[in-house]
């Protein structure tokens, strides 16, 4: 009836509707061959599989990705929508954080039964003001420093072929006590902790004081070391660490092993040593 009375172009569509008793969008409804309700739930439908596969999109990505599509729906209408599903509320997708379980802190009974490691971050004052990371291993037990040293970058690699210089000198510990640095989570660091049988500790994220003994070490060698010199190069830095390592663990006393060297005290306990390696 509408179409006939719309077929005089002098009649408008408003007045049609006011003398019929019709909504106007029940019209463009009709005369679009949808029911509103369909299309409000081929829209959600479509918003869900675009808001599945794009994870990180926001409502606007999504809105002109439609639109592109070939689909001429009006954003506000699009919009209500996407509030309706709750889509609005989706969080940004995030990466999935390390748990770890609380671990027993005791220090080891016996020397090289456990080792404790981390990276100091410092900077070399030259020309181009290279970032540099210092790698530092210590014996839990006797508090020796067991490796100290400087590199513009450290790979899991190059972790790796420093611990196996250390253990072809010292023996491989019962386990390694470390953070969750990207070096410590590695592939290849697991891979070489099972080939020697050696566990790693990991601490809680975000808990220092976990791996507190190799935190005070590194205290140490800011405040006996790094920070007493401006350094132009990293083999200047290294020499200046290596003569610090000397000091610290010949010369220097400790507190925590009543005032003893770290050497000292390996010496007088040299019967506690865990898995002496062959001389």
């Amino acid at each position: 009836m509408i179409d006939r009375i719309k077929s005089n172009k002098s009649i408008s569509v408003r007045l049609c509707c006011v003398v019929l008793g019709f909504r106007r969008q029940t019209y463009y409804r009709r005369k679009q061959g949808h029911r509103p309700e369909e299309l409000d739930q081929h829209i959600a439908d479509l918003l869900h599989q675009i808001a599945k596969r794009f994870v990180a999109w926001g409502f606007w990505m999504v809105f002109h990705y439609l639109r592109k599509q070939g689909h001429p729906w009006n954003h506000k209408r699009v919009y209500r929508i996407w509030k309706a599903e709750g889509l609005n509320l989706r969080l940004p997708p995030k990466r999935p954080k390390i748990r770890r379980v609380y671990q027993d802190l005791l220090a080891p009974g016996r020397i090289n039964e456990g080792w404790a490691m981390d990276f100091v971050s410092d900077w070399v004052v030259g020309p181009g003001q290279e970032k540099v990371r210092i790698i530092n291993i210590m014996d839990e037990y006797s508090r020796k420093a067991l490796w100290t040293e400087a590199y513009s970058n450290i790979s899991a690699k190059t972790l790796v072929e420093v611990l196996d210089k250390v253990v072809e000198c010292r023996g491989a510990p019962a386990y390694i006590r470390c953070d969750n640095g990207p070096e410590f989570i590695s592939a290849r660091l697991e891979s070489w902790t099972e080939d020697h049988q050696i566990e790693l500790k990991f601490i809680q994220p975000g808990k220092p004081s976990q791996n507190g003994l190799i935190e005070r070490l590194n205290g140490t060698l800011r405040t006996e070391c790094l920070n007493l010199e401006w350094f132009q190069s990293i083999p200047r830095l290294n020499e200046k660490i290596q003569e610090w390592s000397v000091v610290y663990n010949t010369i220097r006393p400790h507190s925590s092993i009543d005032y003893l060297t770290p050497d000292e005290l390996e010496q007088i306990n040299y019967k506690l040593y865990f898995k002496p390696v062959a001389a």
